[in-house]
């Protein structure tokens, strides 16, 4: 195809299944000896602070003074799961919205004595949990390889072009306050 042709979606549909997944997946269960220990602290903290806890809320609150961030962050998974499944993951990671949380979703907190016993139910570590927790451990990471190469192309064919924005992680572009 000529390079000044204007291609269309169905241009690439042959060759599509190459961009769907830049890199392979992991095998189930291959991966739960690792997601296990990996996770075990993590599920052993969270059974501490709930053993201590007088309320769902208090239990969060708990958890957000726990250093450091990456145990907090995986508390914060854990208790969404046996708590509050409808108060967003990314509200979670920061401590300093612990009461705008508990002011609208505290409401929906399962009740502590039912966490305790749904929690004392299930084996140590909980290989089902902790697969669910390995599942979040590299999420996004496919998106911001994909990102990653995206610049890397666009600079190497457009050098004069300038790219705004975050490469990997990081905070989103606001477009209004380009446009």
């Amino acid at each position: 195809m000529p390079k000044n042709e204007q291609t269309s979606f169905r241009d690439y549909q042959e060759d599509g299944h190459l961009w769907i997944t830049l890199f392979a997946g992991e095998y189930y269960p291959d991966i739960l000896s690792l997601a296990c220990e990996l996770y075990q602290p993590v599920l052993v903290t969270f059974g501490h602070l709930l053993k201590s806890s007088h309320s769902s809320t208090d239990l969060f609150l708990a958890i957000t003074q726990i250093q450091p961030v990456w145990m907090r962050i995986q508390l914060g998974r854990v208790f969404r799961k046996y708590v509050s499944p409808e108060t967003p993951v990314e509200m979670l990671k920061k401590k300093s919205n612990a009461d705008q949380i508990c002011n609208r979703f505290g409401k929906g907190f399962r009740l502590i004595t039912e966490v305790q016993s749904q929690f004392l139910s299930r084996p140590m570590p909980d290989e089902a949990l902790c697969a669910v927790l390995w599942e979040y451990k590299e999420r996004g990471k496919k998106g911001y390889d994909l990102t990653e190469r995206l610049f890397k192309i666009v600079r190497e064919q457009y050098s004069k072009l300038e790219i705004i924005g975050p490469q990997r992680a990081g905070k989103d572009v606001i477009l209004g306050e380009f446009f």
